[in-house]
């Protein structure tokens, strides 16, 4: 209950105590001090993915956040328990977001199941302790899967704290769950695939000399512990070439560019933080070339495919479907039962026949019997959640939808046309090199004369009808001449 919390402070942090559960709750402003490596045994414990990692969280927040981040902690004998990662947004009502809303695929309270405490409990202690440090505040929880346990554990604490609860789908996500050998896995690709699957690789190597690196990371890591400057300069050199590729896929115009500006510094500083293993970075190289790659990123239960891309001039031999095919072996190999392919509905994810599952966003407000007071929050949130009100509705989705596929489409179509055309090269015009005489040195006797120089060609007038000046004849004989005299 909300009276058995106490509130008191210590320096800059606010501590609520429960006594019925022994839990201490932490609140802390900003991401200095944070627990790190306790917020990442959490979330391995809590089976949640690398997005509610600390890891993920801070890069995303330095170089796409905004706001300031509220880390609230629960603990019980010093054992960290449970942790919500948020953002607080200023505003004539302050509003709550999860920490990397936008940029993370999920978003979570995480709570450890082993704790002895209800985990109802847990996220009740985390969301009390948040708003106990922004009184009043709204709450917008964006891209909290659907299928966990989280929304209803929400609405619980919403309809005992006097809150009202908006639930919107969000987004579609598509998973490929994964059997349990190799063989059967190949089994259900069929004949037609596997002969496909080895037709484009012997394609693929008569180009060039063909090496798949399953782990585009190895030398960084080696040389961290030897010479850290060097595995930045490194990783600077690999993040460049991931770069290239992309500016090189058929679709480039239309795709967005994850290792350009913002989104580039913010995966670089993963790369650089995450602890070895949890980024897969795997690849094909083409007599030293980089040909297309995948990002992905290892949870406790999952491997999640973040970003893959390829060359176009490479696109007949199907490098991307190669490495993707390759990626979902060695993940079952690992222990791994599932491929996720995170949020998106595109169309190549659809063709893998994926099981599909959904995003959803939580909007809170606190519940008032006055109109204008509710009007106003109820405007705050729909300035951010408007697409997703919008696809509330049946007919006016399916429409949004249906314009975003068939638009999605043509440009595809676009962009794979104009790859596939030839670009024309142009012949050069042969002009005419006048020969000019090369001048004769003087000899110690008289200098001879030399024939007349040719005449430069003179070239066509302009349409200014400009005089066209005559350049005049080379005197060097005369100047021979003068030489042999002084002498």
């Amino acid at each position: 209950m909300t009276d058995a919390l106490a509130l008191e402070t210590a320096g800059d942090l606010a501590l609520v105590r429960d006594p019925a559960h022994g839990l201490s709750v932490t609140v802390r402003r900003g991401l200095e001090g944070a627990p790190v490596p306790e917020w990442r045994a959490l979330a391995a414990r809590a089976g949640q993915p690398p997005f509610t990692g600390p890891d993920w969280l801070r890069a995303v927040h330095t170089h796409l956040g905004a706001g300031e981040p509220l880390l609230v902690s629960v603990r019980r004998d010093g054992r960290l328990l449970a942790l919500g990662a948020f953002t607080v947004l200023p505003g004539s009502r302050p509003l709550l977001t999860f920490l990397g809303a936008g940029a993370s695929d999920y978003a979570a309270v995480l709570a450890d199941p082993d704790a002895g405490v209800p985990t109802s409990r847990l996220v009740a202690a985390v969301v009390d302790g948040a708003l106990r440090e922004v009184p009043g505040a709204l709450l917008d929880l964006e891209q909290v899967p659907a299928e966990g346990e989280l929304p209803e554990l929400v609405a619980e604490w919403a309809r005992a704290r006097g809150y009202t609860v908006r639930t919107l789908r969000q987004a579609t996500v598509h998973a490929l769950p994964l059997p349990a050998t190799v063989e059967e896995h190949d089994t259900r690709l069929g004949r037609h695939a596997r002969h496909e699957e080895r037709r484009q690789w012997r394609r693929l190597a008569e180009l060039g000399d063909l090496v798949v690196v399953d782990d585009l990371l190895h030398d960084v890591v080696e040389l961290r512990e030897r010479d850290p400057d060097a595995a930045a300069d490194h990783l600077d050199e690999l993040v460049a070439e991931l770069a290239e590729v992309d500016d090189a896929h058929p679709r480039a115009a239309h795709r967005r560019r994850p290792w350009r500006g913002a989104s580039g510094r913010t995966l670089t500083e993963v790369l650089r933080t995450t602890p070895p293993g949890v980024v897969q970075l795997s690849g094909l190289r083409l007599d030293g070339e980089l040909v297309a790659y995948a990002f992905c990123l290892a949870g406790p239960t999952a491997l999640h495919g973040y970003v893959q891309s390829y060359r176009a001039r490479y696109a007949a031999t199907g490098p991307g479907t190669l490495l993707l095919l390759r990626i979902r072996r060695r993940a079952l190999v690992s222990g791994y039962r599932e491929l996720d392919l995170l949020r998106g509905d595109e169309a190549y994810k659809r063709r893998l026949d994926p099981t599909t599952r959904h995003t959803v966003r939580l909007l809170l407000a606190p519940a008032t019997r006055e109109p204008l007071p509710a009007l106003v929050d109820r405007v705050s949130l729909l300035r951010r959640s408007y697409r997703d009100e919008l696809r509330r509705h049946e007919r006016i989705g399916r429409g949004v939808d249906a314009v975003s596929g068939a638009a999605e489409r043509v440009l595809g179509d676009l962009a794979r046309r104009r790859a596939a055309l030839p670009r024309p090269t142009l012949p050069r015009p042969a002009l005419p090199r006048p020969a000019l005489p090369r001048p004769a040195l003087p000899t110690r006797g008289r200098a001879k004369p030399e024939p007349p120089a040719p005449e430069l060609p003179t070239p066509k007038p302009l349409a200014s009808k400009l005089p066209t000046p005559k350049l005049p004849a080379p005197r060097w004989p005369g100047a021979a001449r003068k030489l042999l005299r002084r002498r």
